[in-house]
């Protein structure tokens, strides 16, 4: 007869374990049926062994990932851009209270247990300019400069561009990565880039 898998076995798996995990990832590791492992994650749940960040998508919080981590895998195919990227390169000195991402799904915000992050959408031929740092995807600082004029835009809104700290951005590739923008955003930024010389 097989063993019961127990809430000393999963906290000895989850000591020892990855970050976040998924529903399929927990069956597997416990060998536990559907029915059965919907009824541990709910045990787990309320005894603080794993945190929900959406449907069959959960944190390890003995191995708490970051909210930069969670991002890249709650809302697939996304990277973290605009105000949250500008901060974090040096851009802005304005820390956002969220963390912003673009996607190519459609605009949504999610409250996690580790903070709430927000995905703007936008176009496929959008979708580039960024890599992948500190196991989370990462927007270029120009990416996310031009990101942020875009939504902004997108949104009505007149962005300010006069604070940033310009001296951290290359102005000549961010002037070729414009090139894939719509004009408005190419002519609000036309004070700040020109083409190279």
């Amino acid at each position: 007869m097989k063993r019961a898998f127990t809430q000393t076995d999963w906290t000895e798996v989850l000591r020892n374990g990855k970050s976040i995990y998924n529903f399929v990832e927990l069956m597997r590791i416990s060998k536990l049926p559907v029915l059965s492992m919907r009824r541990a994650i709910q045990r787990l749940l309320r005894k603080g062994l794993l945190l929900k960040l959406r449907k069959e998508l959960y944190a390890n919080p003995f191995v708490a990932p970051s909210l930069e981590e969670i991002a890249g895998v709650l809302y697939p195919p996304s990277y973290i851009s605009l105000e949250s990227a500008l901060f974090m390169h040096g851009i802005s000195e304005q820390a956002p209270h969220l963390l912003t991402c673009v996607s190519m799904n459609k605009t949504k915000t999610f409250r996690t247990a580790l903070g709430e992050i927000a995905y703007f959408h936008v176009k496929r031929e959008l979708f580039f300019g960024y890599e992948i740092t500190d196991r989370f995807p990462l927007a270029w600082p120009e990416k996310a400069a031009l990101d942020f004029v875009y939504i902004q835009r997108m949104n009505g809104l007149t962005p300010a561009l006069d604070e940033w700290n310009w001296k951290n951005l290359d102005v000549d590739r961010m002037y070729s990565l414009a090139t894939s923008y719509p004009k408005t955003v190419r002519n609000h930024m036309k004070k700040f880039i020109s083409p190279p010389s």
